[in-house]
């Protein structure tokens, strides 16, 4: 067991018997007795000179023995005082080491709680400490790093990289910032490294410390962030452009009908007006496409189950895909219904069976597979709260084609983004089918790699059975005469061209109009006028009211008043997600003049009543 120093002199203090000072008492008695007696025997004669010479050898030799006794007296006092000294030394340096190993451990305790990984590098690019290293973001272990060279654990590039970071550290004496993507033990990660120069030296050479933190997540993030924040502005960007564009092709459609029914007894004018209507429609389903991407499209929503609406659409989904692609099926047995429009989810549906038909040219597989999931809260905060957690009806649509690259990923929801040849798309497949899961409330993604088939999957929001309604049957109001009996109508429009379309049809179908281009004067005609059945009005006016509150107006004012919506889209409290709220009547722009005339009959001859006074949303 080693001892401590203040037992070691304890031990020394003891060792020392007889104490020097009583050795050289003993001494000096025991000469004084030798001289005493050699003066006795000289004063008796007795002494001969040979006794005189061993008198003087004696004393001589005691004298010696006395002065070489104190000599080493005096050495052993200051022996002792040495090493009393290097006693105490050794217990401060002892002490010193302590703590300092007592520092050393409550550093690597905090660098190793640290989320970053922590390195001193010298001057020639050698590792010479590592403080912090999580095993998962490095590919060599601490214990192989310690020592090595930078261009012994990474590339040539790389190592270059580092080492200017350290000389400009260095020289300039300020920290050097940078972001690298490295290869890691669970894949490749971005990283953010600061060196630092020091002012103490590791083995007489320079140093820095680097303090790397891992981005991924971040950059990630970020990523998604972009995208999101990119693909809203596209929305907006792309939903005004249809509004406007609906309303110009109203005006179009509007014109050519009632062009249309001038022109029975001319054959080719008439001719020449059917293309022309046609070439309308197809601009409508573009425009209704690009509203279904900005999320700005009605919605007719209904409880739905998706293992029907995929049994439903087989034959025309094989049909679509042809002989050489083979159709699988993983359906859940217990799936649960969600709230979708089935008309717009089966376009969509046959949007990504497409897709998928053109990835897959040389024929191949696909597989539709449904299932009951449920989102967490870690899973959505990758998807950086575009979607909520809680439970969904997951519908995946899975190829085995070419896949897609990551930079073409990227760009896969933008609308007329496409990597077909000119005349084979139109690129706004995947972005109507985006912006419908969006706009129900779900969430849409998609893996793909190059040469791996690609996997689109939709999240849709689980309803319970017990939310879930029968479908209304269709009325039997159409199979009537559609024909208006007089019945006064006020038209509120503040597009004039689409306003006086509007008239013009309503009075061919045997209305009687009143028109105002505001809510104001919509109101003033109101009061003045008696025996309005129904109001007809756009949902976006300008002013401070718009459509709905107009309507929640008049139909105090006039109680039983009928009122049919219009809009190019309808982005308001009304529907609210754009889905159509119960018992409201929205004509949708551009519409065919027999479209018109259906709505009206339903809502006049059936009484539908729209918005009562005191559930009259706001405008938002």
């Amino acid at each position: 067991m080693e001892m401590l120093p203040a037992e070691l002199l304890k031990q020394k203090r003891i060792r020392r018997w007889p104490p020097a000072g009583l050795s050289a008492i003993v001494m000096g008695l025991a000469t004084l007795c030798i001289v005493l007696t050699f003066l006795f025997e000289l004063r008796s004669g007795a002494i001969i000179l040979a006794d005189i010479l061993a008198w003087g050898l004696s004393l001589t030799v005691l004298s010696l023995l006395v002065a070489a006794y104190l000599i080493s007296w005096h050495r052993a006092r200051a022996l002792e005082a040495v090493n009393a000294t290097l006693l105490r030394e050794i217990e401060v340096r002892r002490q010193a080491e302590t703590a300092q190993r007592a520092s050393k451990a409550r550093l690597r305790a905090i660098t190793r709680a640290l989320p970053d990984q922590v390195f001193v590098v010298d001057n020639n690019g050698r590792y010479c400490e590592i403080l912090a290293e999580p095993n998962s973001l490095i590919t060599t272990g601490a214990a192989l790093l310690k020592g090595k060279q930078l261009n012994e654990v990474h590339s040539p590039e790389m190592a270059d990289f580092f080492l200017s970071l350290i000389h400009g550290a260095l020289e300039t004496q300020r920290i050097q910032i940078a972001e690298y993507e490295l290869p890691t033990r669970s894949g490749r990660h971005w990283f953010e490294s600061r060196t630092v120069p020091l002012d103490v030296r590791f083995d007489d050479q320079p140093a820095t410390i680097v303090v790397v933190r891992d981005l991924t997540q971040r950059k990630y993030a970020e990523s998604q962030l972009r995208q999101a924040q990119k693909m809203q502005a596209i929305g907006q960007l792309t939903g005004g452009i249809a509004h406007d564009f609906n309303n110009l092709l109203a005006v179009i459609m509007g014109n050519l009908e009632l062009l249309h029914e001038q022109l029975t007894a001319q054959p080719r004018l008439l001719e020449l007006a059917q293309q022309a209507l046609k070439s309308v429609d197809r601009g409508v389903n573009l425009s209704r496409r690009l509203l279904a991407f900005a999320r700005r499209q009605p919605l007719l929503a209904q409880p739905v189950n998706l293992n029907r609406l995929v049994l439903g659409m087989l034959d025309l989904m094989q049909r679509t895909l042809g002989s050489a692609i083979r159709i699988d099926k993983a359906l859940a047995i217990d799936l649960a219904p969600t709230l979708v429009d089935p008309g717009q989810f089966e376009s969509a549906l046959l949007n990504l069976v497409i897709n998928a038909r053109d990835a897959m040219s040389h024929g191949g597989r696909l597989l539709l597979e449904t299932a009951n999931v449920v989102l967490d809260e870690e899973q959505v905060a990758e998807y950086q709260g575009e979607v909520r957690s809680g439970p969904y009806v997951m519908l995946a649509v899975n190829d085995s084609g070419t896949g897609m690259a990551p930079e073409v990923l990227e760009h896969a929801f933008e609308p007329f983004f496409s990597t077909k040849d000119a005349g084979r798309g139109s690129g706004l497949g995947l972005s109507m089918v985006y912006g419908l899961v969006k706009q129900s409330g779900g969430h849409i993604t998609i893996d793909s790699e190059p040469d791996q088939g690609a996997t689109v999957r939709l999240y849709l929001p689980r309803i319970e059975y017990q939310d879930a309604k029968a479908l209304p049957e269709p009325t039997s109001s159409e199979h009537r005469s559609l024909q208006g009996r007089g019945e006064t109508l006020l038209v509120v429009e503040d597009d004039a061209g689409v306003r006086l379309f509007a008239v013009a049809a309503l009075e061919r179908l045997g209305y009687k109009t009143q028109q105002a281009s505001t809510a104001v004067t919509a109101l003033q005609i109101l009061d003045a006028t008696p025996h309005i059945a129904l109001l007809f009005t756009d949902i976006v006016l300008p002013g401070d009211m718009d459509g709905v509150q107009l309507a929640a107006e008049a139909q105090r004012r006039q109680p039983g008043l009928r009122v049919l919506f219009t809009s190019g889209y309808t982005e308001h409290a009304l529907v609210g997600n754009g889905h159509i709220a119960e018992d409201v009547e929205v004509l949708t722009k551009p519409y065919h003049k027999i479209e018109l005339a259906r709505k009206l009959r339903v809502l006049l001859d059936h009484g539908v009543s729209v918005l009562a006074p005191e559930k009259s949303p706001r405008a938002r």
